[in-house]
């Protein structure tokens, strides 16, 4: 038995469960969650190639399954990435009910966690392309439902992440097929320009963020959360694993001042745009074009601690938007979100209207929050490499709280009605919880930092 067919076959089985309980949410949310962290648990822990007793019983569990001519293998260099990619959909999976998200979630959902896997696990691992495809086309069923009909964005998604597939395997072919190298400099400027193309779709870079605007006006906030993490996770694990392989990549003359100059482009375009939105969903997508921006800034460096500040960001986006999430959905009423709709909505859902605020809050990196110790380390790392990207973060800053403390005042506004959206006892234990965590990881980030890092040691040119 072979580790990665286990993790594949449990988690296509964990979905047809799921399945079956179509009008039982909790027990949906409750079976994604708990058979994700399992499988997290497996993925982290388990004895590989190495036989092992259970019960009495000797087993062996082999890291190599071979499909269709293409090696599946979990090794060192991935096994945490898998881990961490099982418990954020874990982390994701256990508040979900709370935030009423289509049921197509949580079926879907964990096929797209193990299509995501897959792309971690492939051998040679530019076949990841296509598993990302294939999560791209779940995501736009998790995006689009009769209650959320985000058609236009999922299809932009679809056709976006077709485009990036395309571009990807492309430089593939040409770096197996016509020796791509330092010495070959023409070569080597096409490649880097069709995977710059495919990278700069996966990672939302304008214009290619086309399909998020309209996918946050229209879907449920929690579902449009599962898929930007998913993809972006998926998109930054995939990027350093081409840095790590390819020397030539990292040699190219500019690479990484190109990446900062990106970043330094989406940070500016996000935080602007996101003060100026009169739709509470769209501020929050365009916060996240900036987060991203944030994260090609770690990437841009092209040192470790870069490289690690960009895992960690990755890991607190979870908890962020979990947090808005589920606090966006109580107090939102789709698909009206405007600056009037929500006018004094903190009266009738006081820890939703929090829950939102301090998810937003800890995008933009509000002190002692969660996204702050990340930006403030990443801000002492930039400020001798290059002191441009430091500002940029810095206006960010600026631009998302400015959009943070104005639709607070919108929240805390006279109510339109009398309306209250009560909330149950377990409901309220989640929001207070995930507010909780997002103050708790920004005055101790060794509590999550340390444990993301080590998602890529097995790296071993990026983290010598």
């Amino acid at each position: 038995m072979s580790a990665p067919f286990v993790l594949l076959t449990v988690t296509a089985v964990l979905a047809m469960g799921v399945a079956l309980f179509r009008n039982r949410p909790r027990t949906q949310a409750a079976i994604s969650a708990i058979g994700s962290a399992l499988l997290a648990v497996f993925a982290l822990w388990i004895t590989l190639d190495n036989p092992f007793e259970i019960l009495g019983f000797a087993v062996k569990i082999t890291s190599t399954w071979l499909v269709l001519g293409r090696a599946l293998i979990l090794e060192e260099s991935n096994r945490a990435a898998v881990g961490f990619l099982y418990l954020a959909g874990a982390f994701i999976f256990g508040g979900a009910w709370v935030a009423r998200p289509n049921r197509n979630l949580y079926y879907v959902g964990l096929l797209c966690l193990g299509s995501v896997a897959a792309s971690f696990l492939i051998q040679p691992f530019l076949f990841a392309a296509l598993f990302l495809e294939f999560t791209a086309m779940g995501a736009v069923l998790v995006l689009v439902s009769s209650e959320t009909p985000a058609r236009r964005g999922g299809l932009r998604l679809l056709i976006l992440y077709t485009l990036a597939m395309m571009a990807i395997l492309i430089a593939g072919w040409m770096l197996d097929n016509l020796g791509v190298t330092s010495a070959t400099p023409e070569l080597a400027q096409r490649a880097t320009m069709l995977l710059a193309l495919g990278f700069a779709v996966i990672m939302a870079v304008p214009p290619f963020h086309l399909w998020l605007p309209p996918a946050a006006e229209k879907s449920n906030p929690y579902a449009l959360s599962f898929v930007t993490i998913l993809l972006q996770s998926a998109g930054l694990f995939f990027l350093l694993r081409f840095l790590d392989s390819y020397t030539w990549l990292r040699t190219v003359p500019g690479l990484f001042e190109m990446i900062r100059w990106v970043g330094i482009a989406m940070v500016c375009f996000g935080s602007m745009l996101a003060i100026a939105q009169r739709s509470f969903s769209k501020v929050m997508a365009y916060a996240l074009i900036t987060d991203f921006g944030v994260m090609l800034l770690a990437v841009g460096t092209g040192i470790p601690e870069g490289y690690r500040l960009a895992l960690g960001l990755s890991g607190v986006r979870v908890v962020n938007l979990a947090v808005w999430a589920m606090g966006a959905s109580k107090i939102l009423d789709h698909p009206d979100d405007s600056f009037q709709a929500l006018q004094g909505a903190a009266y009738r859902s006081p820890i939703g209207a929090a829950s939102a605020l301090i998810g937003l809050a800890s995008m933009a990196g509000f002190p002692l929050t969660a996204g702050f110790p990340g930006r403030w380390a990443l801000l002492s790392t930039l400020a001798t490499l290059d002191p441009l990207a430091g500002w940029a973060i810095i206006l960010a800053f600026l631009c998302v709280c400015a959009a943070a403390l104005r639709w607070t005042n919108a929240l805390l506004g006279s109510p339109l009605d009398e309306r209250i959206m009560s909330s149950t006892l377990t409901e309220k234990i989640f929001l207070i919880g995930g507010i909780a965590m997002c103050i708790l990881l920004g005055a101790f980030p060794q509590l999550l930092y340390p444990w993301v890092t080590e998602a890529a040691a097995g790296m071993v040119q990026l983290f010598p």
